[in-house]
C-alpha cells in the first residue's frame, strides 16, 4: 500500500495508544531531525467516521512533525477495526521496545479487557512468550509507588517481579523504596521479599496445615487460573483442603468487566 500525505492537524492520537509518556527532549531531537530530512517512515492511520484520521502507529513521529511545523506528513491509510487498531498500536511499541514494562503490562491488560482475549491469545498476537505476558501483567498488581519507580527506571522489571513475592501493602512499598535508594540487586530484593512472605505465612498459618502435595497443587492451580483469567487469584482452604474461597483481584472497572466476560457473566444488565 503506497503512502499518501496528510495534514498533522487532521490526525488525532490513537485512543488505544499504550504509550503514556513521551520524553520532551527526545521529541525535540526527533523534531530537529525531521526539519532536516523530513519524516522518513510514514505513520499508519485509519479514517474516522467524523472525518480526518486516527493514528494507529507512529504517534511519536506525528508529535515531532507537528513540533517541527510540517504542513504535511506521509501516511499509510488503512481501514481497521477497533481491535485491529489496538493490536497494531501495541505490537508496534512492544516490538520496537518503545514501552516500559508497566506500559507493556497495561497495554496487554487493555487488549484482554477490551476484546476478551486470554493471555495466550495476546502472546500469539504480539509475538512474545505467554509467560512474558503473564509476568508483565502481574507488575500491574504492584502498588502505584512501585510502578512509578519502574517507569522512572529507579527499579527494573526484574525488581518488580521479585517484589511480587512479598505480601501487598505498606511493607512491600517500603521494601521497594529501600531497594531503590540503596541500589539493591534483584537477588537481594528476592531474599527480602521472601522473608516478608514467610513472616506473613507464619502469622496466618493454621494449627493444622495442608500437606506439601496439597499446598503445591493449590499453588499450581492459582498460577494456572490466574494466567487464564489474567489476574491474581488466591485460593484459601480449610486444613483439609475441602472447603474455602477463591479471591479474584481487579484493578479497574474495565478489568472487572473483562473478568466477568471471561467468566461468561454480563456485569452490565
Amino acid at each position: 500500500m503506497s503512502p499518501q500525505t496528510v495534514k498533522p492537524d487532521d490526525c488525532v492520537p490513537n485512543k488505544y495508544q499504550p504509550r503514556a509518556n513521551f520524553d520532551d527532549s527526545g521529541l525535540a531531537e526527533l523534531a530537529d531531525s525531521i526539519r532536516r530530512v523530513g519524516v522518513v517512515q510514514p505513520i499508519l492511520v485509519r479514517p474516522r467516521a467524523v472525518g480526518g484520521y486516527e493514528i494507529v502507529a507512529g504517534e511519536r513521529r506525528w508529535r515531532a512533525a507537528k513540533l517541527a511545523g510540517l504542513a504535511e506528513i506521509p501516511a499509510i491509510v488503512k481501514t481497521l477495526s477497533d481491535a485491529e487498531s489496538a493490536e497494531w498500536a501495541v505490537i508496534e511499541n512492544v516490538q520496537r521496545e518503545d514501552l516500559n514494562a508497566i506500559e507493556r503490562g497495561m497495554a496487554m491488560r487493555g487488549l484482554m479487557d477490551r476484546f476478551g482475549l486470554t493471555q495466550a491469545q495476546v502472546a500469539e498476537r504480539v509475538g512474545i512468550d505467554r509467560s512474558t505476558v503473564a509476568n508483565l501483567i502481574r507488575l500491574i498488581e504492584l502498588e502505584p509507588s512501585i510502578r512509578d519507580m519502574i517507569v522512572s527506571g529507579k527499579l527494573s522489571a526484574g525488581h518488580g517481579k521479585a517484589l511480587l513475592m512479598a505480601p501487598a501493602g505498606v511493607s512491600r512499598a517500603a521494601l521497594a523504596e529501600k531497594a531503590a535508594s540503596e541500589d539493591w540487586s534483584v537477588r537481594r530484593v528476592e531474599r527480602a521479599a521472601a522473608g516478608l512472605a514467610e513472616g506473613r505465612r507464619q502469622e496466618v498459618r493454621p494449627s493444622k496445615q495442608l500437606s506439601s502435595a496439597q499446598a503445591a497443587a493449590i499453588a499450581d492451580l492459582e498460577r494456572r487460573l490466574g494466567e487464564h483469567l489474567g489476574t491474581k487469584v488466591s485460593i484459601h482452604t480449610d486444613a483439609k483442603g475441602e472447603k474455602g474461597r477463591v479471591v479474584l483481584e481487579f484493578y479497574g472497572l474495565d478489568h472487572f468487566d473483562g473478568l466477568m466476560s471471561r467468566l461468561g457473566f454480563q456485569s452490565k444488565g
